[in-house]
């Protein structure tokens, strides 16, 4: 897969502040919660890295970071 970079992110984050800390999110979920079968190719990879790459390719927003994170 090709490499994922903070740049990718930035026009669907505001600043990088921002997507390390919806990054972290969505990489602690993706641990928590294991990786689901859509994910069979992403287990070799480390969970922020995958959290990148969805914010990267629009497969899930800011904002649904932020809603999984308040209904736990």
């Amino acid at each position: 897969m090709a490499r994922v970079t903070v740049e990718d992110c930035l026009d669907k984050v505001e600043t990088r502040f921002d997507l390390v800390v919806l990054a972290s999110m969505r990489a602690n979920k993706i641990l928590k919660n294991g990786y689901s079968e859509s994910m069979e190719n992403e287990k070799k990879e480390k969970a922020t890295v995958v959290a990148l790459r969805e914010i990267a390719e629009s497969e899930i927003t800011p904002e649904q970071i932020l809603r999984n994170e308040i209904e736990g």
